[in-house]
């Protein structure tokens, strides 16, 4: 009788090992701030070896930055494909302030630690992460034909810039009191109009 065949071994994708690490990072950030997290912490709840870590990163510092750039790269992704470039301007900021704040109630402990945690980080965190994904998204959007023809003003980067700065100060205020960036929707789609109108 011939033996049955050997189930195979399930080999992980490409960077899933990381993401362990880097979601194991995440998980421990609604619990406690960055700088009591330790290497053992995050071997211990990714369930691997110290060993696995420093195949993947130099520091913890480095598996924070894996955390925050997947963080924005997805999150940017999101927020572009949530606006309707044909609807009219309004709409399109609504949708674009909308979306911004749902990625961020989405994972409100990285959005914490990019806030609290890069400023007192050193020079390779703030070099290595790219500040300027949303802007970049505001400003074509509201560069795009029918953002203008139906009335809206393209954006300066000057007024992108105080449009993400005023919604990750909101985001601050918000999740650090234990509410959501959800509840102030409104108003700051409101501002957000009042930013792109004249």
């Amino acid at each position: 009788m011939p033996r049955a065949a050997e189930p195979e071994t399930p080999v992980e994708r490409p960077g899933a090992y990381r993401s362990r690490f880097t979601g194991a990072l995440e998980s421990l950030l609604a619990e406690k701030r960055f700088p009591k997290i330790t290497i053992g912490d995050l071997v211990g709840r990714a369930h691997t070896s110290r060993r696995g870590f420093y195949e993947h990163f130099d520091s913890k510092e480095a598996c924070l930055l894996a955390l925050l750039q997947g963080a924005a790269e997805t999150g940017s992704a999101r927020v572009a494909a949530a606006v309707d470039r044909t609807a009219p301007w309004q709409t399109q900021i609504r949708q674009l302030v909308t979306a911004w704040i749902g990625v961020v109630d989405a994972r409100p402990a990285v959005m914490l630690s990019y806030i609290r945690d890069v400023p007192l980080a050193d020079a390779p965190i703030t070099a290595d992460l790219n500040h300027d994904a949303y802007v970049t998204i505001a400003r074509a959007i509201s560069a795009g034909d029918e953002f203008r023809e139906s009335g809206g003003v393209p954006l300066s980067r000057v007024r992108a810039l105080i449009l993400f700065g005023g919604l990750e100060k909101l985001a601050e205020d918000a999740l650090q009191h234990g509410g959501t960036v959800s509840a102030h929707i409104e108003e700051a789609v409101q501002t957000a109009l009042l930013l792109a109108a004249s």
